[in-house]
């Protein structure tokens, strides 16, 4: 307490210690009585000047006759000033007392026991455990035989530490001067100690105001297991929750491993716009050694002794130089494995390819080893269900004449095995077909059986007239009520602008318009693209890695020849597109390939037959193994022996638990007309990873709901709540089950590093500040200097304050005294 506060208590005026005078001035109240105070003060001072003078000047010294007069006139005129109501106006600087905002991460990678070698991070956890001072920086030495308290400390444990520690007392500073709230979030946000959060056991308590120590109670009692980190969703819905409301800031405690919602520099930028600071604790370390082994690539589906390719994604992380064997097990059979060797900490991409024996369903894991010294040893597998068939995908190739593009296509599906192939030229010599073993037919199918016995039919440049209008009609039958999927692959002549009119223009996933005419080869080279549906579609990856893949495509050369459409069907999804834009027209550039759902089966078009030129200048590996995916996508439904009358969709076919799950169901009645009914029901059984047959007791209802516009099509949704093969189906077909894997989710240790350049520019662009254990004792002068200040006036009224009455005393117990001395009455 310092001079003016003591004088201001002296006055009478309470005040607030973190309050500051910045200014003092004399006042007078009663100033209007000014003239006559003057006036009676003059009058005092002659009064008191002859009175001494006359009785005492023969008495005392001269000297003591002055004193004497002196104090009985200052005694008279500090009598006269009360008329007056002298005042002293002192400006006060203070603070609003406001919220403070605890936001603690929740979420299982707090639970990550970060195993510490730098010296740096042994420092930092000691000073969490009060094993070193916080004050005196990351030099100090540390006792070796405490080294094992500190080595291996989950970060939920050294946030607790830092919040209950008494040298630091972070938690008394900040309860002396704001109010205190305390969330935690991991995908959403909860109130600690409302029952908000699951694992964490609330009490009750007066919900008016936290203290430091219910806060304390609150983190202890923290569970962290959110498989989810939605740093910017907790920020911004916080912020939501108490706008209005006056904030010092948020102290956010986290390692900053985000992986879900909205960016957190978004909502930072948030938040200093709302004027609320981030003052943000980064537990963890920052270069933690760990495997981490995600993102397993392959098709769900596999023939029996056919090569599977199989690529992992695998992540060392400060294991520079260090060597690890990854193995891909099938079931319980080690079916693959390689030697890496960790170069940096970036991603790598293993290949991994087998060759499966043995039909079944499987669960195909790679894995690594975990390390003694990992971070995290949860993250060092990844697996996938994968179906292996015994059968091969049965192929009709149909073209006018045996052009450049159908004999690099016909040999490239020749030499695949998981392929059956048979061919059908209209211009072509009957008796190329009478030769032993030879692909060729004779004709095109003459009865419906013949026809419908194939899983893909690949249409080329022929016309109406070569097929026939009752095999075009079968066509239809067959992809639209049988399931079957039929490729167009275009050519100048016939394909596709010869079909106005009949059922393959219905068919086709483009619109002819007026340009759909024959043309001949062109000499100008035409550049294709991939559209964001290409770049993700499973049958055009040819790389694991999206920038790879990308580039493949980039990298095949041009075409000379595409055929002229206007735009796509509303229901379809084009996949490859021309590039020049003077073809486009509103509804973007032209397609060159486009996929459509026709009834129950699939129908591709490609408008060019000139992907035959992708062998050239570039891997010719590309394309068969393009081809090959195409052929797989589009013959598998139907060789897997999907419903006539029911086929059974979701967004996609793996999920993580807790994720929401959307099935689509397109239904047909007994004859084949989609189904009109507003609902329907479907179910599902969950079979258990280790292999435990569903219990028909446990089966799920699930309401499917009729899409608008789309007859037939149906959409429902459910939540996954455990891991294992969700078996659905529908309930007026039950021997068509769709099958979904689900897994337990892992995002939170697909980064283990405390990511601290984000958590830096987090608190940079909201205006706050980043701490680690050694600067943490900043915090609360950095809270303090960013307060809001507020100026106001305190009056101290002298002539009622206790200061006051002990200048009147003290001036007249003077003069007494000196009376007394004198010997004076």
């Amino acid at each position: 307490m310092n001079f003016t506060h003591l004088l201001l208590r002296f006055c009478g005026v309470n005040f607030e210690n973190a309050s500051q005078v910045t200014a003092a001035h004399l006042a007078l109240r009663n100033s209007d009585l000014a003239g006559w105070v003057i006036l009676a003060a003059l009058l005092v001072l002659a009064l008191t000047g002859w009175s001494y003078w006359r009785s005492a000047r023969t008495l005392i010294s001269r000297r003591l006759l002055w004193w004497l007069t002196a104090l009985r006139a200052v005694l008279f005129l500090l009598l006269l000033l009360i008329l007056l109501r002298p005042v002293l106006a002192f400006t006060v600087e203070g603070t609003i007392r406001r919220q403070l905002l605890f936001l603690i991460d929740g979420t299982a990678s707090m639970k990550i026991q970060d195993p510490r070698f730098d010296p740096a991070d042994l420092a930092r956890a000691a000073m969490a455990k009060g094993i070193l001072d916080f004050r005196k920086g990351l030099q100090q030495p540390l006792d070796p035989g405490r080294l094992s308290e500190v080595k291996q400390v989950p970060r939920v444990e050294l946030l607790r530490s830092v919040l209950k520690s008494e040298s630091l007392g972070l938690l008394k500073k900040f309860q002396r001067e704001y109010d205190l709230s305390a969330y935690s979030f991991g995908q959403n946000l909860a109130e600690l100690g409302a029952g908000e959060t699951p694992g964490t056991t609330a009490q009750p308590r007066n919900r008016t105001s936290d203290s430091g120590e219910n806060i304390a109670y609150e983190v202890d009692q923290l569970d962290p297991k959110s498989q989810v980190t939605a740093i910017g969703d907790a920020v911004r819905d916080l912020l939501e929750r108490k706008r209005g409301q006056p904030l010092a800031g948020i102290f956010l405690a986290t390692d900053g491993a985000n992986n879900t919602g909205t960016q957190p520099l978004e909502a930072a930028r948030l938040a200093r716009a709302e004027g609320v600071p981030l003052y943000i604790y980064g537990v963890g370390i920052t270069s933690p050694r760990d495997i981490i082994v995600r993102n397993l690539f392959t098709q769900d589906v596999a023939f029996v002794k056919d090569e599977l390719p199989v690529t992992v994604q695998v992540r060392g992380q400060g294991l520079r130089g260090q060597s690890a064997k990854i193995k891909l097990m099938l079931g319980d059979e080690l079916v693959a494995g390689k030697d890496l060797i960790f170069t940096d900490d970036g991603e790598q991409t293993v290949s991994l390819p087998f060759t499966p024996q043995h039909p079944g369903e499987f669960e195909l894991r790679a894995s690594i080893d975990p390390r003694e010294d990992e971070a995290a040893k949860d993250n060092n597998a990844v697996s996938q269900h994968l179906k292996v068939i015994d059968g091969r995908i049965k192929v009709l190739f149909v073209d006018e004449a045996a052009r450049w593009e159908f004999r690099y296509l016909q040999t490239a599906l020749l030499r695949d095995r998981r392929i059956e192939l048979k061919c059908w030229l209209a211009e072509g010599d009957p008796t190329i077909a009478g030769g032993e073993g030879s692909p060729y037919l004779k004709a095109f199918p003459e009865t419906k059986e013949d026809l419908f016995k194939y899983d893909l039919i690949i249409v080329g440049d022929v016309g109406p007239k070569d097929i026939g209008a009752a095999q075009i009609d079968w066509l239809g039958e067959f992809v639209s009520k049988f399931g079957g999927s039929c490729l167009f692959l275009a050519g100048p002549r016939n394909n596709p602008s010869t079909f106005r009119g009949t059922e393959l223009e219905k068919m086709l996933p483009v619109e002819l318009g007026e340009g759909a005419t024959r043309a001949t080869n062109a000499e100008t080279p035409i550049k294709l693209e991939l559209t964001p549906l290409g770049q993700s579609s499973a049958m055009l990856r040819l790389s694991a890695r999206d920038e790879e893949n990308a580039a493949i495509w980039k990298a095949f050369p041009n075409v000379f020849w595409v055929a002229r459409v206007t735009r796509a069907k509303p229901a379809a999804q084009v996949l490859l597109q021309d590039s020049d834009a003077t073809k486009a027209t509103r509804s973007g550039k032209m397609p060159v390939m486009a996929l459509q759902q026709y009834g129950l089966g699939q129908v591709l078009y490609v408008g060019t037959d000139n992907t035959w030129r992708w062998r050239r200048n570039s891997d010719e590996r590309f394309y068969p193994i393009l081809w090959g995916q195409i052929a797989q996508k589009l013959g598998l439904a139907h060789l897997l022996g999907g419903s006539k009358r029911t086929q059974i969709t979701a967004d996609k076919q793996s999920y993580a638990v807790g994720e929401r799950v959307t099935i689509y169901a397109r239904l047909y009645s007994a004859d084949f007309t989609p189904l009109k009914d507003a609902t329907v029901e479907g179910s599902y059984v969950v079979k258990l990873p280790d292999g435990t047959p569903p219990a028909e007791a446990t089966r799920q209802s699930v309401t499917l709901r009729a899409v608008p516009d789309q007859p037939g099509m149906y959409r429902g949704d459910f939540t996954v709540l455990t891991p294992g093969i969700h078996l659905f189906s529908i309930k007026t077909d039950p021997n068509t089950v769709f099958e979904i894997s689900a897994a337990e989710a892992a995002f939170e240790f697909g980064e283990t590093a405390m990511n601290e350049a984000l958590l830096k520019q987090m608190a940079e662009i909201s205006g706050g500040a980043f701490y680690r254990e050694e600067t943490l004792y900043h915090l609360p002068e950095d809270l303090r200097a960013n307060s809001e200040h507020v100026s106001s006036v305190v009056d101290a009224e002298l002539w009622a304050s206790p200061l006051y009455f002990l200048l009147l005393l003290t001036v007249a117990t003077v003069e007494w005294a000196l009376r007394k001395r004198a010997q004076l009455k």
